[in-house]
C-alpha cells in the first residue's frame, strides 16, 4: 500500500508544483503547532480538575463512561476536543504513505500521540480511539516503529484501560506491530514483564473485546506464533482454550439456533471470525509442529551420540513453506515414537475440538454467499492435517460427528467421510488448495509406517519402502493404522482416491493433486483386502494407470510427474508383488505374463548353436574353420548344407535388425540406460530359420570375442521382470561417452592413449557367454507368447518359439452346424463350452414381432411392463396410474385397472399369480400389494416406499425401499416386520433398490449387506459409482454392484466388466443370460419431471450370465421405459418412447433367437430397428444368418418327451423351413401348456420346448452327419 500510494503520490509531482509541496508542508507544521497550543490549554483544564485518576469498581457509570464509550460529540458549537478529533481523522489515511513519514517524524508525531494515547490526559476515549488509529497507520514504517518501541511506546499502550473503546484501538496497533517483523524482534528483546503483559492484553482482547478487536487480537497471534517467546507465553496463560472458544460459542454452529434469528451481520461477523481464529490455530499448531520436529531429531541425534542441532535465538522469527511443513509432518510420522506425546494437541483433544473442526468443515461448505469460506475449510483442514501424526487424533477422526444437513437438523457421519467429501470436490468444486489439504489429511492417517524405526537418519526423511512380497510382509504392530484403512475404505475413500487419480482440472494444480492421491493408494495399498480390490480394477486390468504414467497434464510441471510415476510404479510393485522398473508397461495382465517368463527355464539344442556358428563361418570366407567344425561337433551335413542354401541377404537383414533389438533389450532395461548389444552375429543370424545374416550397421561385424563386453549389469537378474522395448540400441559401447570415443577412434579423430585403454579395460567387465547371449534371446521370443508356460520343451533356433493356446481337446467348434454335428460325437453337451456359444448365437437375435398400443391407436403412454404367472397377459403400467392386462397372441386388452394417480415405475407379480405389486412416482400410497386371484383389491399399501419386490425364495414376504432405508413387510398380516438402516455406513446410491438374496437369508441394500435373521449389517461393499446399489446373481454367490463382481463367501472383487456399466440388470428364468439397459444422466433442471422421462437410453444389451462376457448390444433406436423377459426366453418386452418430445410409448414384443426374416418387409413401426453385435460374438455368427435357431432354442431348455400340451406352443417348429405359427387358434391351450411345463431333467434348466419325433431326428442328425463329414 504505501509503495503503490507513494508512486502515484511522486508521479502527480513535477517541477511546477515545488510551490504548492512547500506550501502544504508549511501548513502541516502549522497545523501542529496550533495542535501543541490547544493540548496545552487542555492540560491546563485537566489540572484544575479533582477527577480521579482511574475510576474504581464503586465508580458509577456516569462517571466511567468518558473511558468505556464517550459522549461528547458536538459539531456546533465545535469544541476543542472535536476539533482535534477531526483533525485525526484526516491525518490517519495520509500516514500510511511513505512520502509523508518524514513530515510526520519531523514533526514529532510519536511524541504527540503517546501523549493523545493517555487517556488520563485526555480524559475522552473517543479521542484517544482517533490517536490510535493514527498511531496504528504510522506503525506500518519500520523506522516509526523502532522509534516508538525505543521510546517506551509499547508501554504506554498496555496502559490503556480495559474495557475501553480505546483498547480496540490497541488491538489494532498490535497487529500492525506484528506485521513488522523487524518491529516485532525488538519488541521480543523488552524485558519479559512487558511482553507477558502484551500477551495477556490480547487474550483479554479475545475475550471480552469488540468483534473488530477480536479480529485484530487473532491476527496479532497468527503472525506473532512464529516468535518462540510469544508461543510460550501463549501456552503458560492458557491461550489455546481462548482461542478455541471464539469458535466453539459461535451461534452459526448451534443447532438450537434457528438460522433465520440471526441477522446478515451478525451470520457474517461469525464467519469472519472462525475463519481468522482457523487461521490463528493454523500458525499456532505449525509453530508447534517445528518444535517438536526439533525434539525429535535432538533426542535422535544425543541417542546416538552425534552433536547436537543448533537452536535459532529466542527471539527471531521461525517461517516454514508449505512443503516445509508436509516435510516437519512426514519427519514426525516416521521417525517419531511410536506413542507421540504432544502436549498441544493433548490439550485439543481435551477440548474435544477435533469433532469441532469437523463440525466447522461441513457447516463452511453451506456458506455459499461468504467470500471466505475456502480459506476458512483450507486452515481447518490444515489443523488436522497436522494433528493426524498422533494416533490419539486420527482415532477422533474415525468416530462419529454430529453435524447440521441442508435443514439444520443434527445428523451423524463419520468424520472421514467428511474428509473424502471434501476431497471429491463434491462442494468446492476444481479448488486445489482444498483438495491438497484433504488428501494431506488422509495420507497422513493411511501412510503411517508399519514399524517404527530406531535409526538415525538425515532430515528430512522420505518413507522407506517396505517389503514388496506378501509372505515377507509383517503384520503391523499399529491396530490405529490397520482400523484407519478400514474407515477410509469403509467410507469409500477407494473410490474418491480413484477418480483423483484422473483429474484434470485445475490444470496448474492437477499432477500435484494425482501425486497426493497416487500416494494415498499406496499407503492403503498395505493392506491386503484393499489390494485384492484394487488389482481387479481397470486401473490395473485395463492398464488405465499406464496411461496416466505417459505424459503429465501441464508440461510445465514435470517433477511434479515424475514424482506421481514413482508412487504409481510403487502402487504396482505391493499390487502385483513384483519389483518393477520404471518407465515400463504396468499392465496386471502383462505383469503376471513377465512374471512366468522370468521363472522359465530356457533350453536348446547344442547342435543347432554350433551350425549356426559354421553358418556364420562360411559367410565370413573360412570354409576350412567351417569344415572343421563340422567334423570335430559331428554335425550333420545335410542339415548344415539346407541352412546355409536358403540365405538371403534381404531377409537375413531385416532379421539382423530384429534380432540385435530383441537380444538387447533385456540389457538395455537392467543398466538403466542405453547400451549396445552384445549379441554377435551367430546370436543374430538366429532370428533367420535357415542362413546366416549380412552384418547390420547397428551391430559390429567382428567375432564375439572381439566384441567390445557389455554392462557389468547386462546379465539377467534372477526373478527380476524384464520388459521388452521395441527400440533400437543407439551404439555399440556400453555407455553414451565409452560410444563416442570408440566411433571416434575409428574414423581417425584421434588416437587413443594407453592411459585412456587402460581406464577403458578397468571398466568393462569379462565378456558374456554364447549361451547366455542365445537364452536371452529366446526368453525374449518366449516373453512375446500370448499365454506363456513356466515349463517349456527345449526352443529351436531355427524355427520361432511359441507356446501352445490352451485350449482343451473336446471343445465344441465355434461354427452352429459343426457343432451340431459334434454333439452326436460329445454326448451329453456336445463338447466344451457348447451351451456358452449357442446361447451366444441365440440371444444375439430379436425379431420384432408385435406392438401393443393403448386404446385406438392414439398416443399411448405405458411406463412398464411385466408377463403374467401363466404367460398369458402382458401387464403394462401406465402414466396416469392404469393398470391394463394385454393378451399376449391376440394382442387385444382384457382388462383395465386404476392403482395409482400418477406414473406407475414397477410392476412384479408373483409366481403363483395371486399378488401383484406396483410402484408409482409421487402418489400416495407409492407402492401398494394388489390380489389379482379373482377380484382385483388393494391388499396392503406402502405409504413411503419408492420401490417393492417379493422375496425370492418363499415370496412370504415383501421388501421395500424409501430412500437409504430398507423395510421388510409380512404379506400376511401387511404389517412391517423389519428396518435395515445404518447412516453412519450409508453409500447413498441415487437409485438405491433393496433386494433379497436368492435363498431370503441376505438383504443387499444401499451397498451393504444385511442378515435378516439377526437384523446385522455384515458387510460393506465398496462404492465406485453413484447410482446403482446392486443386485445379487441368482446363483446365490455373487453380487453384481454396477461394473463390479463380488464374492459373496470371501467379500473378495472377482472381476470388474466395464460392458456392465450404469446398467439395470434383468436375469432370465434359469439365471443364464442377463438383459441391461444403461441408465441415463439425469437432467437436474428437469428434475421436477424427471419421471416422465425415459430413464433408460435407446439400447440394451446382452450378457452371458456365467461368466459376464457381453453377446449383443441392440440398438432399438428409441428411448427405453423398462423391459422384461417370460420364463421360456421366447419373447422380450420392450417399452419403447416413439416421440422425443411428447410422451408417446408403446410396448414391443420382440422373439428371442430369431432374425427378422427379409419376406416380412419393413413396416411403419418397425422401420428403424437395428441390431448391432459385440465383437465377442462374432465368431459364433459366422455363416449362421439364416438359421433357424428354434430348434436350438429347444435343446436349451431341455423340454421333456412326455410332455405333449406343449407341442401347439407359439414357438417356430424344429425343422429349418417350418414357419407355421398358431398364434390367433391355440392362445388357451398355449397358455395352460406354459402353466404345466415345470419338470425338469436334472440339469437345472426348466423344460419349455417340445422336440420332434425320434424319426425325425434321427433323418436330421443322419443328414448334418453326412453334410459335417463330408
Amino acid at each position: 500500500m504505501e509503495t503503490g500510494a507513494g508512486s502515484v503520490h511522486q508521479a502527480g509531482l513535477d517541477m511546477g508544483e515545488c510551490d504548492g509541496v512547500r506550501t502544504r508542508r508549511w501548513s502541516m507544521k502549522e497545523n501542529g503547532r496550533k495542535m501543541k497550543k490547544k493540548s496545552c490549554r487542555m492540560e491546563e483544564e485537566m489540572e484544575r480538575s479533582d477527577v480521579s485518576d482511574q475510576p474504581t469498581n464503586s465508580t458509577s457509570w456516569s462517571e466511567m463512561s468518558y473511558m468505556v464509550i464517550g459522549s461528547d460529540y458536538r459539531l456546533l458549537p465545535l469544541s476543542a476536543t472535536m476539533e482535534q478529533r477531526l483533525l485525526l481523522q484526516y491525518l490517519t489515511p495520509l500516514g500510511d504513505y511513505q512520502e509523508l513519514l518524514a513530515v510526520f517524524m519531523q514533526l514529532d508525531t510519536r511524541a504527540l500521540l503517546i501523549t493523545y494515547i493517555d487517556l488520563r490526559w485526555t480524559r475522552n476515549v473517543q479521542l484517544t480511539f482517533d490517536a490510535l488509529l493514527l498511531l496504528a497507520a504510522l506503525l506500518l514504517h519500520k523506522k516509526f516503529a523502532s522509534d516508538f518501541i525505543a521510546q517506551g511506546g509499547v508501554q504506554k499502550l498496555l496502559e490503556i484501560p480495559r474495557p475501553s473503546m480505546a483498547a480496540t484501538g490497541v488491538s489494532l496497533c498490535l497487529y500492525f506491530l506484528a506485521y513488522n517483523q523487524d518491529a516485532m524482534e525488538r519488541v521480543c528483546t523488552l524485558p519479559d514483564g512487558v511482553l507477558s503483559d502484551m500477551v495477556s492484553y490480547t487474550l483479554w482482547l479475545l475475550e471480552s473485546s469488540h468483534a473488530s478487536g477480536i479480529c485484530h487480537a487473532t491476527m496479532f497471534f497468527s503472525i506473532s506464533f512464529s516468535f518462540r517467546v510469544v508461543l510460550q507465553l501463549f501456552d503458560h496463560q492458557d491461550g489455546l482454550r481462548r482461542l478455541v472458544n471464539l469458535i466453539s460459542t459461535l451461534e452459526i454452529l448451534n443447532p438450537e439456533n434457528e438460522a433465520s434469528v440471526l441477522s446478515d451481520d451478525q451470520v457474517f461477523s461469525s464467519q469472519q471470525m472462525a475463519k481468522h481464529t482457523c487461521m490463528a490455530l493454523c500458525r499456532y499448531f505449525e509453530a508447534h509442529l517445528a518444535v517438536k520436529a526439533e525434539e525429535v531429531k535432538q533426542s535422535l541425534q544425543t541417542s546416538d551420540g552425534g552433536t547436537s542441532v543448533p537452536q535459532q535465538r529466542f527471539y527471531k522469527a521461525y517461517s516454514y513453506s508449505q512443503e516445509q511443513v508436509v516435510e516437519l509432518m512426514e519427519f514426525l510420522i516416521e521417525c517419531g515414537p511410536q506413542q507421540l506425546r504432544w502436549e498441544p494437541v493433548e490439550v485439543f483433544c481435551k477440548l474435544s475440538c477435533v469433532p469441532l473442526m469437523l463440525q466447522l468443515i461441513s457447516s463452511a461448505c453451506d456458506w455459499r454467499t461468504y467470500y471466505g469460506r475456502s480459506d476458512t475449510v483450507r486452515y481447518a483442514l490444515d489443523i488436522l492435517a497436522i494433528l493426524a501424526v498422533v494416533p490419539k487424533v486420527q482415532l477422533a477422526l474415525a468416530d462419529t460427528v454430529n453435524i447440521l444437513d441442508e435443514n439444520r437438523s443434527p445428523v451423524s457421519t463419520v468424520g472421514m467421510s467428511i474428509i473424502l467429501g471434501v476431497a471429491e470436490g463434491e462442494v468446492f468444486v476444481n479448488d486445489a488448495e482444498i483438495q491438497k489439504s484433504a488428501l494431506q489429511v488422509i495420507i497422513n492417517c493411511v501412510c503411517a509406517p508399519d514399524q517404527s524405526f530406531n535409526t538415525v537418519v538425515a532430515f528430512p526423511v522420505t518413507p522407506l519402502r517396505p517389503s514388496l512380497h506378501p509372505q515377507q510382509h509383517l503384520a503391523p504392530h499399529n491396530r490405529v493404522l490397520v482400523h484407519m484403512w478400514r474407515v477410509v475404505q469403509n467410507n469409500n475413500g477407494i473410490k474418491v482416491l480413484l477418480s483423483l487419480l484422473a483429474v484434470k482440472t485445475p490444470i496448474t494444480d492437477a499432477d500435484l493433486i494425482r501425486t497426493l492421491a497416487c500416494k494415498a493408494m499406496v499407503g492403503l495399498s498395505r493392506s491386503a483386502a484393499i489390494r485384492q480390490i484394487i488389482s481387479k480394477l481397470p486401473l490395473f486390468t485395463s492398464g488405465h494407470i499406464q496411461q496416466l504414467m505417459k505424459e503429465p497434464v501441464l508440461q510445465d510441471k514435470p517433477s511434479e510427474h515424475v514424482r506421481f510415476c514413482r508412487y504409481a510404479a510403487e502402487l504396482t510393485e505391493r499390487v502385483s508383488g513384483k519389483p518393477l522398473l520404471m518407465g515400463t508397461d504396468v499392465s496386471l495382465a502383462r505383469l503376471q505374463r513377465a512374471n512366468v517368463v522370468a521363472q522359465s527355464r530356457i533350453t536348446f539344442s547344442e547342435k543347432e548353436l554350433l551350425m549356426l556358428v559354421r553358418n556364420h563361418l562360411v559367410a565370413k570366407g573360412l570354409p576350412d574353420t567351417a569344415s572343421t567344425l563340422v567334423k570335430e561337433a559331428n554335425l550333420p551335413v545335410v542339415s548344415c548344407q539346407n541352412v546355409s542354401s536358403c540365405v538371403t541377404p534381404s531377409s537375413s537383414l531385416s532379421a539382423l535388425t530384429r534380432t540385435c533389438r530383441l537380444a538387447s533389450g533385456s540389457t538395455t532395461r537392467v543398466s538403466g540406460h542405453i547400451s549396445a548389444s552384445p549379441v554377435s552375429l551367430t546370436a543374430a543370424s538366429s532370428s533367420s530359420t535357415h542362413s546366416p545374416v549380412i552384418p547390420h550397421a547397428s551391430c559390429s561385424s567382428s567375432p564375439v570375442a572381439a566384441l567390445p563386453p557389455p554392462h557389468p549389469h547386462s546379465s539377467p537378474v534372477v526373478g527380476r521382470i524384464l520388459f521388452s522395448r521395441e527400440r533400437l540400441p543407439s551404439g555399440c559401447s556400453t555407455g553414451r561417452k565409452l560410444c563416442a570415443l570408440k566411433q571416434k577412434s575409428d574414423h581417425g579423430a584421434f588416437i587413443q592413449t594407453p592411459a585412456m585403454k587402460k581406464q577403458l579395460e578397468r571398466h568393462l567387465p569379462s565378456p558374456p557367454t554364447l549361451d547366455s547371449i542365445i537364452t536371452e534371446y529366446l526368453r525374449e521370443q518366449h516373453a512375446r507368447c500370448p499365454n506363456p508356460v513356466t515349463t517349456c520343451p527345449p526352443f529351436s533356433l531355427f524355427t520361432p518359439h511359441r507356446c501352445p493356446e490352451p485350449k482343451q481337446k473336446r471343445h465344441a467348434p465355434p461354427n452352429f452346424t459343426a457343432r451340431l454335428g459334434t454333439h452326436v460325437l460329445y454326448p451329453k453337451y456336445g463338447g466344451v463350452d457348447r451351451w456358452c456359444l449357442d446361447r451366444h448365437l441365440i440371444f444375439s437375435r430379436f425379431r420384432p414381432m408385435s406392438v401393443f398400443h393403448e386404446g385406438d391407436g392414439d398416443e399411448s403412454s405405458f411406463t412398464c411392463c411385466a408377463f403374467s404367472a401363466r404367460e398369458r397377459f402382458l401387464l403394462l403400467g401406465t402414466c396416469s396410474g392404469h393398470l391394463k392386462f394385454y393378451n399376449v397372441f391376440s394382442g387385444e386388452e382384457a382388462a383395465n385397472y386404476t392403482c395409482h394417480t400418477s406414473a406407475i415405475t414397477h410392476l412384479e407379480p408373483s409366481r403363483d399369480g395371486r399378488l401383484l405389486l406396483t410402484s408409482a412416482s409421487w402418489s400416495v400410497p407409492l407402492s401398494a400389494l394388489w390380489s389379482i386371484d379373482g377380484v382385483f383389491s388393494m391388499k396392503s399399501s406402502f405409504m413411503d416406499d419408492h420401490y417393492v419386490e417379493f422375496s425370492k425364495l418363499s415370496q412370504d414376504r415383501v421388501i421395500g425401499t424409501k430412500d437409504q432405508v430398507a423395510h421388510i413387510y409380512d404379506i400376511q398380516t401387511g404389517l412391517k416386520t423389519m428396518t435395515l438402516n445404518d447412516p453412519s455406513l450409508a453409500n447413498n446410491y441415487k437409485r438405491n433398490c433393496a433386494t433379497f438374496s436368492p435363498t431370503d437369508d441376505l438383504v443387499l441394500n444401499d451397498g451393504l449387506l444385511w442378515d435378516v435373521r439377526a437384523s446385522l449389517a455384515i458387510h460393506k461393499f465398496d462404492k465406485f459409482n453413484m447410482n446403482i446399489s446392486g443386485v445379487f446373481h441368482p446363483n446365490g454367490l455373487e453380487v453384481i454392484i454396477n461394473t463390479e463382481i463380488w464374492d459373496l463367501r470371501t467379500f473378495h472383487l472377482l472381476h470388474t466388466v466395464p460392458a456392465l456399466d450404469q446398467c439395470q440388470l434383468v436375469f432370465n428364468s434359469n439365471a443364464t443370460i442377463m438383459y441391461g439397459a444403461m441408465l441415463q444422466a439425469d437432467d437436474e433442471d428437469d428434475a421436477m419431471d424427471q419421471q416422465m422421462k425415459s430413464p433408460f437410453g435407446s439400447s440394451f444389451r446382452t450378457f452371458d450370465a456365467t461368466d459376464y462376457k457381453p453377446i449383443a448390444t441392440v440398438d432399438v433406436r428409441r428411448n427405453i421405459f423398462d423391459l422384461c423377459t417370460d420364463s421360456s426366453d421366447c419373447y422380450l418386452a420392450v417399452i419403447e418412447n416413439q416421440d422425443t418430445v411428447s410422451l408417446d410409448t408403446v410396448c414391443r414384443l420382440y422373439e428371442v433367437g430369431r432374425h427378422k426374416l427379409a419376406e416380412e418387409g419393413d413396416d411403419d413401426d418397425q422401420d428403424d430397428e437395428d441390431q448391432d453385435d459385440d465383437d465377442s460374438s462374432d465368431s459364433d455368427d459366422d455363416d449362421d444368418d439364416d438359421i433357424d435357431t428354434d430348434a436350438l432354442i429347444a435343446e436349451l431348455a431341455n423340454h421333456d418327451p412326455g410332455d405333449e400340451e406343449r407341442a401347439d406352443s407359439p414357438t417356430d417348429g424344429v425343422n429349418e423351413g417350418d414357419e407355421e405359427e398358431d398364434d390367433d387358434d391355440d392362445d388357451d391351450d398355449n397358455d395352460d401348456a406354459l402353466e404345466d411345463s415345470d419338470s425338469d431333467d436334472g440339469s437345472g434348466v426348466p423344460e419349455y420346448y417340445p422336440e420332434q419325433s425320434d424319426d425325425d431326428d434321427d433323418i436330421l442328425i443322419q443328414s448334418l452327419r453326412d453334410r459335417f463329414l463330408t
